[in-house]
């Protein structure tokens, strides 16, 4: 949708806002895995069909299952650094 918007303040001034969680990247599976929860990462298409097998019979037997599933950042939104913005006034860098 920010394509559609080049004018818009957040593409002439390079910090998007998204839920990008990273810097360092994190591993949900490992997080859910401490909470008690089965969880995998899917690096690829067919890594992401055979987690989706798991997480279909994990559910069938009524347990909760969770799937990180990496996707490619591209796009107008993506920079090679992410941008965050400071918090209560300091600067993240």
């Amino acid at each position: 949708m920010i394509e559609k918007v080049p004018g818009g303040r957040m593409v002439q001034t390079g910090h998007f806002f998204h839920d990008y969680l990273g810097s360092p990247d994190m591993n949900m599976a490992s997080i859910a895995k401490g909470f008690g929860v089965d969880a995998e990462v899917a690096h690829s298409p067919a890594e992401l069909r055979a987690a989706l097998g798991r997480a279909r019979k994990a559910a069938a037997d009524g347990k909760p299952y969770l799937i990180d599933a990496q996707v490619a950042r591209v796009g107008v939104a993506w920079a090679d650094k992410p941008w965050v913005p400071s918090i209560r006034g300091r600067s993240p860098n």
